[in-house]
């Protein structure tokens, strides 16, 4: 049987970026929205997260559906109360060239509770 090299790296890619979440918990330095656009971002303070191809210190998500709209609520709370959050993105990067958010929890412990 003949070894594919490309075969190999296409796995590979796939399985690096199917491991697509920040690895610890982060607190949100920022978060804002577009109203034109109904994008909205959050950055947390690491340098780079997300599939390859558009990786950031940022994640987006669209605010025009509930969720999108609950999204913001909860994590612009998050921020102002110092909690932490563990992020999962999507495989593929948004239209706006940054990680797209998949899904997100909200640690019940804050961060100044923990220092």
């Amino acid at each position: 049987m003949k070894f594919n090299p490309l075969l190999f790296i296409a796995i590979f890619a796939f399985c690096s970026v199917a491991q697509a979440e920040v690895p610890d918990p982060q607190l949100i330095k920022q978060i804002g929205c577009d109203q034109e656009s109904q994008q909205c971002a959050l950055s947390f303070g690491i340098e780079k997260m997300g599939p390859s191809g558009c990786a950031s210190n940022k994640i987006s998500w669209s605010s025009e559906t509930t969720q999108g709209k609950l999204a913001v609520a909860l994590l612009s709370s998050a921020m102002m109360t110092k909690h932490q959050v563990a992020v999962e993105f999507d495989s593929f990067c948004g239209e706006n060239g940054l990680p797209q958010l998949k899904s997100y929890e909200v640690l019940a412990k804050s961060a100044q509770e923990g220092a």
